[in-house]
C-alpha cells in the first residue's frame, strides 16, 4: 500500500498517540476519518481541520455505536484502505489490594470498562470495516495498537488481557482474511510518552522504568507512528506483532 493519498479510519484520534497519528497521517496525504468518543474533543478536530478530516462521535465500546460510526464515515464517502485501531485505555488495578478496606479485590467494573475499552472495540470496529473492504474487494491493512503489557504486566490484570486478545485477533485475523487480500498487524509500544502514560503512572515509577529500558528512556509518538507506515507500506507483513519498545521486555 502507498500510504500517500490513502483512505483511513482511525479510532480514539482525538488526544495523546491517536493525535500525533493523526497529524502524521494527514501529512502523509491521507484522507483520513476519525471515531471519537468525546464530542469536545470532535468539535476541537472539526474547527482544526475543518473538512480535512471527517469526525464522528462514537463509543466503540458499546457496538451500536460502533456500527453507527463506522457507517455515518462510509456514507459521507469514506471507503478505508487503512484501519488504525488506536482507541482505548490504560488501567492500573492489583488482583488483590492487600492496603484495601472492605472488598479487596480487583473490581468487576473496572474489569469490564477496559476490556470493552481495549478488546470489544477492536472487534466491534474491525468486523464493520472488514466487511465493507471485502464488498469493495479492497486490499486493504488493519493495525492495531496493542502493547507489550501482552506478555504480563504485574498490576495490570485487565489491561494486560484486553491487549493480549488484541494480539491474538490480529493472528487469527490474518490467517483467516489474508486469502482474501486483507493484512493484520498490532503494533505493541512500551512505555510511550504521552498523557495517559503519564496520568497512569507516577513520576517515581515513570524513572524507573526509563532505567529499565535498555535505551534509557520513554518512546516517543512518532516511533509508533513509523512502525505503523511500515506495516501498512511493506505489503508482506501480516499475521504479526511488532513491538517498539526501545529493548525492554516484560
Amino acid at each position: 500500500m502507498i500510504l500517500h493519498g490513502a483512505q483511513v479510519l482511525l479510532t480514539g484520534g482525538g488526544r495523546g498517540l491517536g493525535r500525533h497519528l493523526l497529524e502524521r497521517l494527514l501529512e502523509q496525504g491521507c484522507r483520513v476519518g476519525v471515531l471519537e468518543r468525546d464530542e469536545s474533543l470532535c468539535a476541537e478536530l472539526r474547527d482544526r481541520h475543518g473538512d480535512g478530516v471527517m469526525v464522528e462521535v462514537a463509543d466503540l465500546s458499546d457496538a451500536q455505536s460502533a456500527d453507527s460510526g463506522v457507517q455515518a464515515l462510509i456514507a459521507r464517502g469514506l471507503a478505508p484502505e487503512l484501519l488504525v485501531n488506536n482507541a482505548g485505555i490504560i488501567h492500573n488495578e492489583p488482583l488483590v489490594n492487600m492496603l484495601a478496606r472492605g472488598d479487596r479485590v480487583h473490581g468487576l467494573d473496572s474489569w469490564r470498562r477496559v476490556l470493552s475499552a481495549d478488546l470489544d472495540s477492536v472487534f466491534f470496529v474491525t468486523r464493520r470495516v472488514v466487511d465493507d473492504m471485502l464488498r469493495r474487494r479492497c486490499r486493504g491493512v488493519i493495525v492495531s495498537i496493542s502493547s507489550i503489557a501482552a506478555h504480563g504486566n504485574a498490576g495490570q490484570s485487565a489491561y494486560a488481557a484486553a491487549k493480549a486478545g488484541v494480539n491474538a485477533l490480529t493472528m487469527t485475523w490474518a490467517k483467516e482474511l489474508g486469502p482474501l487480500g486483507l493484512r493484520f498487524a498490532a503494533i505493541a509500544p512500551g512505555f510511550i510518552d504521552t498523557p495517559s502514560t503519564r496520568a497512569a503512572l507516577s513520576e517515581s515509577t515513570l524513572q524507573k522504568l526509563q532505567q529499565m529500558v535498555p535505551l534509557r528512556r520513554l518512546g516517543d509518538p512518532e516511533a509508533v507512528f513509523l512502525a505503523v507506515k511500515h506495516v501498512a507500506e511493506n505489503d508482506y507483513v501480516s499475521g504479526t506483532v511488532l513491538e517498539v519498545d526501545g529493548g525492554l521486555s516484560l
